[in-house]
C-alpha cells in the first residue's frame, strides 16, 4: 500500500476513534444520570476503533522512508603506525 493510502487510512481511523470516544462519553453521561444507555456497545466500539487506529498508525510509521546509508570511510594508503612494534624492532636491531 502506498504511503498516501496509509495516511488516508490513518486519518479515517483517527476520525472514527474520535467519534467512538465522543459516543462513549455520551453513554457514560447517560449512565450517571439514569438515562437509557448502551454502554457495553459504546465501550466495544471504542475498543475496536482504538485498535484500528493503532494498527493504521503502526503501518504508516513503518512505511517511512529509510535514511540513506552513510558512505564507508575511505581507507588510507599509509599503514597505521604501531609504536609497540617499532619499539620491539628497535630493541633487537644491532
Amino acid at each position: 500500500m502506498s504511503r498516501a493510502k496509509l495516511l488516508a487510512d490513518l486519518k479515517a481511523a483517527s476520525a472514527d476513534y474520535a467519534t467512538a470516544q465522543r459516543q462513549l462519553a455520551a453513554e457514560r453521561f447517560n449512565v450517571q444520570h439514569g438515562i437509557a444507555h448502551n454502554l457495553m456497545f459504546a465501550e466495544s466500539r471504542e475498543h475496536v476503533a482504538y485498535h484500528r487506529w493503532l494498527g493504521a498508525h503502526e503501518a504508516f510509521a513503518t512505511s517511512a522512508p529509510k535514511p540513506a546509508p552513510k558512505p564507508a570511510p575511505k581507507a588510507s594508503a599509509v599503514a597505521p603506525r604501531d609504536p609497540g612494534a617499532e619499539a620491539v624492532s628497535d630493541y633487537w636491531r644491532p
